[in-house]
Order: structure tokens, then sequence, then C-alpha cells
């Protein structure tokens, strides 16, 4: 700088004849790499939105991730100033996990790397999504059992447990992890196979608690070559309809061939059943016969090519407003009949909220994927969901009121496990509803790894206390 220059930013920063201070608040300003953006960076604004636009936290700073380095430097950065870490990949956690206040978030959604180690094995880097993964193991004709929104990431998917139409049959996703690497909060890189109790703890417990999980490989599966699916109305409900269906229902869900899924939808009075399968044959058709003769409407198809049906299920493009949240897992109807009427009636008088019950069970139950895995509930077969959605700012109170309602209904009258990926800010003991027993050998992991609590959101596995 010439002199000149150097009086003139003298002048304009007010600081009389010296420009001694200013170099002090530099020297004390760590370097940032180019790809950590903060408030005033466009992309930091471009990075930031989640799919719920209900939730608007502002981190410190968005650190864009393509690499294991760029973690590091990430990680490096927090450390130096003293920042909790958030973890994102697909945003589309329930209650912005993946984001903080005032914090660093590492954002690894643009890591989307998939080899292929074999027929059978892929790798795939966390910033993939599900209707990635599909788009690159269909043309192979392999499978990777999942959900069916394709926008989700795989990273968060997998992590808190993961489940589908295909999880019947082959378990959860997090059941099909053979291996990951994860990047540590000290900057060191770990591999899965190295340490059988990180790739415990991350099947079903790894979303944002332990380190930042760079790739995943998985096991797959052949595609099947049939989707066959009974989607079933019931319109104008009361109570006592309701309660005949949902009794049929439970009935017939219980028999599910291990390749069938189930989905009982309550919004406002109407109801959807959906049923899945995918071999072909009458098995499915016989199964729903008794809930076609009582419903209003219902459509069947066999889809020959399943990657086509599966685009049917990718789900509304975001952001959008809600709020979801895990109702419960259930072991089956008297958990839902205890709180029947009330249920019934907070959900008729606000629309806008709904009530869902998902199958689980089949291979979910194996008792060796139970064992490798922290997903502490395999036993009950039925996931309870609850919903909420709004157009205009407005209604969102109310529908907030009647949701906590709802959730009190179930938690009074004894429900407690619920899925992890399914979070409620509003669980009074989220520890031992999302992972029951195995929590506290959870905590030892994170001692290991994250032994400062960098990593951490309101609900991430705690410290345990010093012995």
């Amino acid at each position: 700088m010439s002199e000149s220059g150097r009086r003139k930013l003298v002048a304009l920063l007010g600081l009389g004849g010296s420009l001694a201070p200013l170099a002090v608040c530099f020297a004390q300003v760590p370097h940032r790499p180019a790809h950590i953006y903060s408030r005033d960076d466009a992309l930091y604004v471009a990075f930031r939105q989640g799919y719920n636009k209900r939730l608007n936290p502002a981190p410190k700073y968005i650190a864009v991730c393509r690499s294991e380095d760029h973690i590091r430097q990430a990680l490096q950065l927090a450390r130096e100033e003293g920042l909790k870490v958030a973890v994102r990949s697909g945003g589309h956690c329930f209650e912005g996990f993946s984001n903080n206040d005032g914090g660093l978030v590492v954002n690894v959604s643009q890591m989307k790397r998939i080899q292929w180690l074999d027929a059978e094995t892929v790798r795939i880097e966390v910033g993939c999504t599900l209707r990635e993964i599909q788009a690159a193991l269909f043309p192979r004709r392999r499978l990777l059992p999942s959900g069916s929104c394709g926008s989700v990431g795989i990273a968060g998917l997998t992590l808190g447990g993961g489940y589908g139409f295909f999880s019947r049959k082959h378990g959860l996703t997090c059941d099909s992890l053979l291996s990951l690497r994860m990047v540590a909060p000290n900057g060191s890189v770990v591999d899965g196979l190295e340490d059988p109790e990180l790739l415990w703890a991350c099947k079903g417990g790894g979303n944002g608690n332990f380190g930042v999980v760079s790739s995943l490989c998985f096991k797959t599966q052949a595609l099947p070559p049939h989707f066959d699916s009974h989607v079933l109305k019931f319109r104008k409900l009361d109570v006592g309809r309701f309660e005949q269906i949902l009794r049929t229902w439970f009935s017939l869900s219980g028999r599910l061939p291990p390749h069938g899924f189930g989905a009982f939808v309550l919004n406002g009075r109407t109801l959807t059943v959906l049923v899945t399968g995918y071999e072909a044959g009458p098995e499915l058709s016989q199964l729903v016969a008794p809930l076609r003769a009582m419903a209003d409407s219902a459509e069947s198809t066999l889809q020959a090519d399943l990657p086509t049906a599966m685009r049917r299920y990718h789900g509304r493009p975001g952001p959008i407003n809600f709020k979801n949240a895990s109702a419960g897992m259930f072991s089956g109807l008297e958990e839902v009949l205890r709180v029947l009427q009330p249920l019934f009636d907070q959900l008729v008088s606000h629309p806008g909220i709904v009530f869902q019950i998902n199958t689980l069970g089949g291979r979910i139950a194996d008792p060796g994927f139970e064992q490798a895995s922290c997903f502490p509930h395999r036993h009950l077969p039925y996931l309870g969901e609850l919903q909420a959605y709004w157009e205009h700012d407005a209604a969102a109170p109310g529908l907030m009121r009647a949701f906590d309602a709802i959730q009190a209904l179930f938690r009074d009258s004894g429900v407690s496990a619920h899925y992890a990926n399914y979070p409620d800010i509003g669980f009074a003991h989220w520890e031992q509803s999302y992972y029951g027993v195995n929590y506290v050998r959870l905590q030892q992991v994170k001692r290991r790894y994250d032994p400062d609590d960098l990593l951490h959101h309101p609900q991430s596995i705690r410290l345990p206390a010093s012995p």
C-alpha cells in the first residue's frame, strides 16, 4: 500500500496516526478457507435454507465441503473459534438439527460420488439423495432398501435407521451398511471396519453425534421386476366407521407377506390406505379384499417397471411449512384404541393435521440385525407419524397446539418408544425414547470420538458424567 493510501485508510478508520491497532485486529482473525461462507457471502444464503420453512436458524459459518480435507478444515475452524457443529446432507431433519444458530454447519450435500466395489457392493458419498441413488442403481438392476422421498439425503436416513417399502424383506437401510468413513472432531479419519463399536453406533444413532461421515458402503439387493400397489379411500368418516376400518387394517397388516408394506393415513375425515408389494401374484389383492369392500374408492396398479413406480413416491419439492414427528412405535391396535376418540376429534377439527401408521416388522426384527446396530425398537411392528402442514403463518399456532395435544395423548397413555429420524423437540425423555437401553453405550462412543462435545444439537448424544 502507498503512503497516501495508508493515510486515507487511517483517516477512514479513525485510528489517529498509527496502524498498529489494525495490525493487531487482523492478526486475531483466524484463516477462513474459501469453501467456508459467512453471513455476508452470497453462497451462504443459497446453502442456508432447509426443506422445512418453519425453521430458519442462522449459523455463523456454513462449510460447503467437497472432500474429507474440506471437512477437516471446517472442524478445525470450529475448534479455533469455540463453535458448535451441526452436520447437513439432505436438509430434511424434522426439527432442523442439521442446522444451528451461531455455530458452524458442515454441509456435505455436494459430496456425490458413487463407486461400485463389485457387482453387489457400492460406496456412496453422503451428499447423494435417494433420487440420485436410484438413478445410479436401477440401471444395474440393483436396489438399496431405503425410503421413498427423492430429495432425502442418504446419510441422515441411514445413520438414524431408515425404512421404506423394502424394509420388511431386507431390513432397515442401516442393516445394509457394511462400513463407513468418518472425519472425527480431532481431524483424524476413521474407517468403520476398524472400529465395530463406531459402526454399531452409526446404525441408528449416528446423526450429528460422533463426527462427520463422508461415505457409506452398502450391500445392495436385486431389483424386483414388479411393483404392486393398492390405494383405498374412505370419506366422510365418523369415529365409529374410523374404528371399524382401523380394526380391519390392523388385522390385515399383521398378515402382510415379507415383501408387503402398509400405510394408514387419516387427513381430516378422509382416510387413505396404501398397501404395496413387489412379487407378482394374487396374494396382496386377496389380503386387501375386506378393506376394498368397505372403501368408497379403490385403485390397484401392477407396475411392471419398478423404477417408474418409485418416481410416483418422490414427494413434494421444498421448502414447505410443516412439523412432522414420530407419534410412537406400537405393538398393535391397543395403543391407538386407548386414545381413539380424542385423537379422532383433534384430527377432524384441525385441517392440516395428518396421522399416519406405517408397517415395520418382518426382517427389521431380525436378531442378527438387532445385535449389529443400536436401533432399539425392532420388536415394535408399527410406526406412528404425526404431520402438520400450512400455507399461511397465521395457521401455525393452532396447528402446533393440536399437534402437542395429540402427542400428549399418546405420551399419557404410555407410548414412549420413538423413531430418532422423526424427532420432536417436545420429547422430554428423548434419550430413552430414541435409543432405549443403548443410550449409555452410545455415550461411551461419544466420549471416545467427541470428548469436547463439538458436534452438538438439542437432542444429540450427551457426554457421560465423569467417573
